[in-house]
């Protein structure tokens, strides 16, 4: 592979993209892909957060989606890794995992399911706020996981901290949502 196509190259390009407040769409062919596979593997091995981090935003600026990283985001969500790193690669997993199985028309996996149940129970309230609102993007499904949702309501934290008010409302929301039978 040439040093112009390596996946350096095109982060680097995506970062400068970026900063110029361009909004870009890669396009990966079979041999970027095997490239972005091989690397986060070797991420998740040697726990490279800059490297994770790298894949994820490349991966979030992705045209299409992929599912030849399932597997590589289950690893991901199901390590123990830093909030901000598994809030930005649960968002890349909307457009990877959420979005095509969504338009086939498949049932998430309860792995996934777990995962966000985990999230949930988790102390950081920001990681419990992109749980909730990847589960809104779940439809009826996430309705497995609402004694989760109802548990996580932050109560009188919520009139300090930002996530937990989001947490609260977002959770009302759901079950709101939930208790209309028209829904």
């Amino acid at each position: 592979m040439t040093q112009e196509n390596s996946f350096d190259q095109i982060h680097a390009t995506l970062i400068s993209r970026l900063q110029n407040g361009e909004r870009p769409h890669l396009e990966f062919d079979t041999t970027l892909l095997e490239e972005i596979s091989l690397k986060w593997t070797n991420a998740l091995e040697h726990s490279s957060h800059s490297e994770i981090d790298a894949i994820m935003c490349a991966l979030e600026h992705a045209r299409h989606p992929s599912d030849r990283f399932d597997d590589l985001f289950f690893l991901t969500l199901e390590k123990d890794l830093p909030k901000n790193q598994l809030i930005f690669t649960l968002g890349a997993s909307w457009k990877h995992m959420l979005g095509r199985w969504s338009r086939s028309g498949d049932r998430l996996p309860m792995r996934y399911l777990e995962i966000l149940r985990k999230f949930l129970n988790h102390p950081e309230m920001e990681l419990k706020e992109w749980s909730l609102r990847t589960i809104d993007q779940v439809g009826p499904q996430g309705r497995l996981l609402k004694d989760d949702i109802l548990a996580a309501k932050a109560g009188w934290r919520g009139l300090f901290n930002p996530h937990a008010k989001a947490v609260t409302q977002l959770a009302q929301m759901l079950e709101k949502r939930w208790s209309n039978p028209n829904v």
